[in-house]
């Protein structure tokens, strides 16, 4: 066996096949094993010279696809990662599949709006539009939100995510200045496929789920959905990993959309572990946040219901 595919052995085991000419290998695929699922055995297939994987079993409902260092990042470990990167042939290949998360980095210029960066250009003008919605430095840590004055996304707050491996999958930036237009400017990416700051979620938790990022960040253990509606993947990953409820936070204007999140998830292992709450009109968490603090989210999150299903149906 060549040296590229004792890499792979390492964490994926014996492959079942390996044609060195073209770099595909098979392995049996741990998605599969690791969501109780028993249809993928050899149908993990990797090729080392386009640097692409796919499980054609569980692929687009496990996010088993893609390039080959998440596949390692994702089951093997960062040796292992860095004695690939040494070794891997030239990739020349371009994906085509649709479904494939778009790669995300962090904008040009990005500062954290930590006190050893307070001499920086516009620090103060960021610090204080934080500070004004009631944001504390032990958040601003925790989430790693910034800013930049430079580029595409100049003169915008900006609030990370991170997937479960600690790496940028996405990023929400908001104008400090209420006449900048949009007052949101998102990259370019599928948001279906994100888990906002997965890193952060504990699954045995109570889980809230919330429209937006500064909702994310005034609320614990949540997942900010990024609008009114909930993905394939994320009620996948709620399905299973969530131990515990599950609660809709979602703006009163978007009750209807909560009511239908409701219904999609109130099945299977998550049944009778939903619940609705419903923040009072032109109020969403983030501004009682900044109104209440920790008080005014705790009340919101008490008022938390289970809807009866004679008013789901």
């Amino acid at each position: 066996m060549s040296m590229i595919g004792t890499i792979f052995k390492q964490f994926l085991g014996e492959p079942a096949e390996h044609n060195e000419d073209s770099g595909q290998m098979s392995f049996d695929c741990p998605a599969c094993s690791e969501y109780g699922k028993g249809e993928g055995k050899h149908k993990l297939a990797v090729n080392y010279k386009k640097n692409i994987f796919r499980c054609w079993v569980c692929g687009p409902e496990n996010n088993m696809h893609g390039k080959i260092p998440y596949l390692i990042k994702r089951y093997g470990n960062r040796r292992i990662l860095k004695e690939y990167n040494l070794i891997k042939p030239d990739d020349d290949y371009k994906l085509t599949i649709d479904s494939t998360p778009t790669e995300v980095k962090l904008p040009d210029g990005f500062v954290t709006l930590t006190p050893d960066n307070s001499n920086k250009f516009k620090f103060h003008k960021a610090y204080s539009y934080i500070k004004a919605r009631g944001i504390t430095d032990e958040m601003i840590s925790y989430f790693n939100i910034g800013y930049t004055v430079k580029g595409k996304y100049h003169d915008r707050i900006i609030i990370p995510s991170y997937d479960e491996f600690g790496d940028v999958n996405f990023f929400v930036s908001r104008a400090w200045d209420k006449w900048k237009k949009p007052k949101y400017l998102n990259p370019d990416a599928i948001k279906s496929l994100i888990i906002f700051n997965e890193d952060k979620i504990n699954w045995d938790a109570t889980i809230f789920l919330v429209e937006g990022a500064f909702d994310h960040i005034v609320i614990p253990n949540s997942i900010a959905i990024l609008g009114k509606t909930i993905s394939d993947r994320l009620k996948h990953m709620l399905y299973t990993k969530a131990k515990a409820n599950i609660v809709i936070v979602l703006d009163e204007d978007a009750f209807e959309n909560s009511i239908k999140i409701y219904k999609e998830l109130n099945s299977g292992n998550l049944y009778n572990r939903i619940k609705l709450c419903v923040p009072p009109y032109d109020y969403d968490p983030s501004k009682i946040f900044e109104l209440s603090g920790n008080e005014g989210i705790v009340k919101l999150l008490k008022s938390s219901v289970k809807v009866p299903e004679s008013k789901l149906y």
